[in-house]
This record gives C-alpha cells, sequence and structure tokens, in this order.
C-alpha cells in the first residue's frame, strides 16, 4: 500500500538571517560562508506547513552542488496545528561548517518523506566579518593559543605557536607526532576547530572561537610558511633550514575565525 502523506508545505525560505530581520518571510533565499570551507553565517529556515494535528520529527537537509548532504538539521518533534491552519516554524542555524558553494537543494522532510525542495544560492562571503578588537588585539599579542578539535565526542586542544595575517590563523601540524614540532588534533581531518585565544602573560582564556581549517598546499603552504617561520622563536638555524625540515613532514592549517561564542 502506499504511504500516506503526510501533509503540505505550503511555503519554504532558507535566508541570511541579516537579511530576515530586516525583510522577514519575503527575504530571498540565500547563505554566506566565510571562505571555502568555511563556517556559515547565521541562517533562518522558515517553514509553513498544512498538517493533521499531532506530532510529527521534522528535519531540513541541504544538497550541495555535487549531491552530497552538506547539512541535516533534526530531526526535531513538532505538533502540527491541523490542515484547516498553517503551521509556521522558524529556526535559527548559527554553527556549521559548509566546504561547498553554488547552487544547494533543500529539502523538507516530516516522518522520513520529503514534502518540499527549494533552491538555496550559497555563497563565500568577499571579506570574514570583523572580529571582536579584544580578540584580534590577542591574537596580535599573545605567541601561544590553544586549537584543537571535537574528535570522536571528545574535546582536544593543544597549546600552539601560530601566526596571524589578514583575519586568519595560521599553524603548523607535524603530520606524526614528535618532540620537534606541534601536531594540531584534527589536522587533515576535522572541518570545524576550537581556537582559544590567551590573556597576555597570563594562563587564563580570552574568548572562544570556532574556526573552519583548510590544509594548504603548493604556493599557498610556502607563503604561509614563509610567514611562520620568522614567529618561530626557538628557531635553530637560518630560516631556509626550518622550512626546509617542514616541507613533506608537517601541514599548514589556514584558520577561518567567526565571531566568539557567548
Amino acid at each position: 500500500m502506499p504511504e500516506l502523506i503526510a501533509g503540505e508545505l505550503v511555503a519554504a525560505a532558507v535566508v541570511d538571517a541579516r537579511v530576515w530581520e530586516s525583510q522577514g518571510d519575503v527575504s530571498p533565499d540565500g547563505i554566506y560562508l566565510t571562505g571555502q570551507p568555511g563556517p556559515v553565517l547565521p541562517f533562518v529556515m522558515f517553514r509553513a506547513w498544512k498538517v493533521p494535528v499531532g506530532i510529527v520529527q521534522e528535519e531540513v537537509r541541504l544538497f550541495g552542488p555535487s549531491g552530497r548532504m552538506i547539512f541535516r538539521w533534526g530531526p526535531e518533534y513538532r505538533r502540527m496545528s491541523g490542515m484547516f491552519d498553517l503551521t509556521t516554524e522558524v529556526d535559527r542555524v548559527g554553527h556549521a561548517v559548509f566546504d561547498e558553494s553554488g547552487r544547494y537543494v533543500a529539502s523538507f522532510v516530516l516522518d522520513g518523506q520529503v514534502l518540499g525542495e527549494i533552491e538555496v544560492p550559497v555563497y563565500v562571503q568577499a571579506a570574514p566579518p570583523p572580529l571582536d578588537k579584544a580578540v584580534e588585539d590577542g591574537l596580535k599579542k599573545s605567541d601561544v593559543i590553544w586549537v584543537g578539535a571535537d574528535i570522536a565526542g571528545r574535546r582536544k586542544t593543544v597549546p600552539a605557536w601560530f601566526a596571524y595575517k589578514n583575519g586568519k590563523v595560521y599553524v603548523l601540524s607535524r603530520r606524526e607526532p614528535g618532540t620537534d614540532e606541534q601536531t594540531i588534533p584534527g589536522a587533515g581531518s576535522a572541518r570545524e576547530f576550537i581556537v582559544i585565544t590567551r590573556r597576555k602573560l597570563r594562563d587564563t582564556s580570552l574568548d572562544e572561537l570556532a574556526a573552519a581549517g583548510r590544509v594548504l598546499e603548493g604556493a599557498e603552504w610556502e607563503a604561509a610558511a614563509a610567514t611562520l617561520v620568522d614567529r618561530r622563536r626557538s628557531r635553530n638555524g637560518p630560516p631556509a633550514d626550518a622550512i626546509k625540515r617542514w616541507r613533506g613532514t608537517c601541514d599548514i592549517l589556514e584558520l577561518t575565525l567567526t565571531a566568539a561564542s557567548a
């Protein structure tokens, strides 16, 4: 027997939160990233359902241009008002990392059934949003930050020397752990990282931020290595020797930061 239809999606939108705040449910669809891959800027998911009275499981799936599911919200239990009334839901997403931009497909699902789909453009914002001045000062004045990722449900961070340039944080990470250079948890595998800035000359945290990580290669690796080598306080020998040791043994992560968490 065919499955029962759970209801109807009358209207839907996936909108940058800044646009939603000014234009509401007439806002054009669109999501913005701070890089590729990169953290998303907060966005709003609006749905208007016409569904029989009762409790349902609702979820939203976002598929990138490659066809992969890049983001999934839910499932969440929601109570529907009935076929003679619209049930409107508005949820804000403020913490996610996308590794594709372009035309996405948003699928709206009730009780496992896809009841509607829309196209949503995902853009890379030209420049990352400015960091809080205290955070930026902490990065400029400190020699060490804590960097890591959530791995298998556990947070792992390590103290790391770094370079900060043009709104990006660069860290060296030895592929095989050793005593000569740091190894960053999640380097080469995690999509999202944690950065904790330190107060100058004090072992206390200043701010915790989320960051999207990108492993650099080729000319980008070389340029970042030249920036990092000047920050290496305990370097032995000339800069060229240190960079030569890093080639083939160390990754360089470019971290794009988001605003500090509350």
